[in-house]
């Protein structure tokens, strides 16, 4: 069990500003909260309406209440989100903590069982929150309906919040992996209501793009999260601007492969980003070094190539930035009505 805190040190719940959080032990968490159950892989529009549902149960206290998110980590071998983008996410959307779970470390309990030892005594909170298709116990054996029959003999609020409908299908993870894995990028984007993001630390390139007049900005997706299909994407860059104390969206065009026109190992998978405005707010500063970077991806422009030269290569870049520029600008049109959880703190942790 892995435990986080969005508070100040003072213990003050600050909604103004982001952070990835505080390591805490479990102990340290606030007791008698309102308790969001689920995995929130992709933390998409269905799994929002759990955090609307919570807050709107922690403001009708008497006095307010925490939100604290309890997250199931190991469930899939390819995920949407990793725990360090969940954390920005949860916090953003108005968690005060969070708790991330293993899954092997409780998979052999009984429903009543992780009720009592882990929610009930380890987590004491004063009501509960889940989704339509949460399920838990040994063999996924407990439904919502079990979860309230739990928590009313223990003197627990319970709400069961029901799916979040597209067309005549339920927004889920499963839907937005496969959309991701097949590149329908924009389709995956509008069902999570953002992009599909990528924050990964900055890693030392062979720079070859400096030498003809694109250099990049590269990096490795992490462990365990799901690769989109090999290509050239449209995209976004979150930098940091010279300031210091501001984020901007920049316009990007990303390669997400092995680079095949200049290295000849097939499994050396890379995320290479070319930011297309010089002039942009935090260019200099990120290609002269950041240690982390957050990029949007967008739509699936073309499969990734090896080029006879590099002039061949410098002349596909060039178009590949012609034909981003329309879905680039479909995003920033979208840019409004989906907040970024991440501030410079964390680019530059």
């Amino acid at each position: 069990m892995r435990c986080y805190t969005f508070s100040n040190p003072n213990g003050a719940f600050d909604p103004a500003r982001f952070s990835p959080g505080r390591e805490i032990s479990p102990d340290e968490l606030p007791a008698g909260g309102v308790l969001i159950l689920g995995s929130f892989d992709g933390v998409h529009r269905g799994h929002r309406s759990l955090f609307d549902a919570a807050l709107s149960a922690a403001r009708q206290a008497p006095e307010p209440l925490p939100v604290v998110v309890w997250s199931l980590s190991g469930m899939h071998r390819a995920c949407l989100t990793t725990e360090d983008e969940k954390r920005s996410f949860f916090r953003l959307f108005g968690a005060s903590a969070a708790v991330f779970e293993d899954f092997e470390a409780i998979r052999d309990l009984s429903g009543e069982a992780f009720f009592r030892e882990i929610l009930q005594k380890r987590l004491r909170p004063s009501a509960l929150v889940c989704g339509f298709n949460f399920t838990f116990g040994r063999g996924a054996a407990c439904h919502p309906d079990d979860l309230v029959r739990l928590a009313e003999e223990a003197g627990i609020r319970a709400v069961v919040c029901p799916p979040v409908m597209d067309g005549e299908e339920a927004i889920s993870s499963t839907r937005i992996r496969a959309l991701i894995a097949d590149g329908q990028m924009d389709e995956a984007a509008r069902l999570m209501g953002h992009p599909y993001p990528v924050k990964a630390a900055v890693c030392p390139g062979h720079r070859i793009g400096r030498t003809i007049g694109r250099p990049t900005l590269n990096q490795r997706l992490p462990a365990g999260k799901l690769t989109p299909p090999r290509g050239v994407y449209a995209s976004l860059s979150l930098l940091s601007a010279e300031d210091g104390g501001s984020l901007c969206l920049t316009p990007s065009v990303s390669n997400l492969g092995s680079r095949p026109t200049v290295n000849k190992d097939g499994d050396d998978v890379t995320l290479e980003t070319h930011i297309l405005r010089a002039d942009a707010p935090g260019t200099l500063r990120a290609l002269e070094g950041v240690p982390h970077l957050v990029v949007w991806l967008g739509e699936f422009l073309r499969p990734e190539r090896k080029f006879d030269s590099l002039d061949a290569l410098k002349a596909a870049i060039a178009a590949d930035t012609e034909a981003a520029r329309l879905p680039i600008s479909r995003m920033e049109g979208l840019a409004p009505g989906w907040d970024t959880p991440w501030t410079v703190d964390e680019l530059l942790l």
